[in-house]
């Protein structure tokens, strides 16, 4: 592997490892606006990014293109309104996720217009467009009603409470089909048409 490569690989994981701090810190500070404390009690509340690091979620963000981080803790019993609040802090991440990569392509679109041939500017550029993927992947990805996505906990505010406990009861047995559906590579091609669409309109 030649230097270049090796570069490539080091900025895509750093991208990532960035993509994923910034989506759960996000979380993890909308809820506390919200008056919860427990981010603040497990010390999540950080500029340490490898606080939300997650190997598994890493890996499968890495080699498959989705993935999680560490997720950031949420208790929702001192929201003015739980409903309302569970909402605003599990969509947020995700429209600060596609509202950050709308503005990375630009910035990567720019960096390649004025392109000089300087080694800087190219992996710079190639930082930036894995941000730019890697922000919009994610926050395709969270909106999947799975968890530990954040659409399981959105999908559950719409449910009844009986059938939000049922969903919960279930949710290993959901992963576990979910996990065997993606690892056969049947759920990669889905998410993959959804981001291009989403791509092709935002950019």
């Amino acid at each position: 592997m030649d230097i270049q490569s090796v570069i490539t690989v080091v900025l895509k994981a750093a991208a990532i490892l960035l993509v994923l701090y910034v989506f759960e810190i996000t979380k993890a500070v909308v809820t506390t606006l919200q008056g919860d404390d427990l981010p603040k009690r497990n010390g999540m509340l950080t500029l340490n990014i490898f606080k939300y690091f997650e190997p598994i979620g890493f890996l499968l963000t890495y080699f498959y293109g989705y993935g999680w981080g560490n997720p950031a803790p949420v208790s929702t019993r001192n929201y003015k309104d739980r409903k309302i609040g569970t909402i605003v802090t599990y969509i947020f991440p995700i429209l600060l996720s596609l509202l950050l990569s709308v503005v990375l392509n630009i910035g990567f679109n720019v960096l390649n217009n004025n392109y000089n041939g300087s080694v800087v500017f190219l992996y710079l550029g190639t930082f930036i467009y894995f941000l730019a993927q890697y922000f919009l992947r994610i926050a395709v990805f969270n909106l999947i009603p799975i968890p530990p996505m954040c659409g399981s906990e959105i999908l559950k505010c719409f449910l009844s409470p009986n059938a939000a406990f049922q969903y919960g009861q279930n949710a290993p047995i959901i992963q576990m089909g979910f996990l065997f559906l993606w690892f056969f590579g049947l759920v990669t091609p889905l998410i993959d048409s959804i981001v291009a669409a989403i791509s092709s309109v935002l950019f």
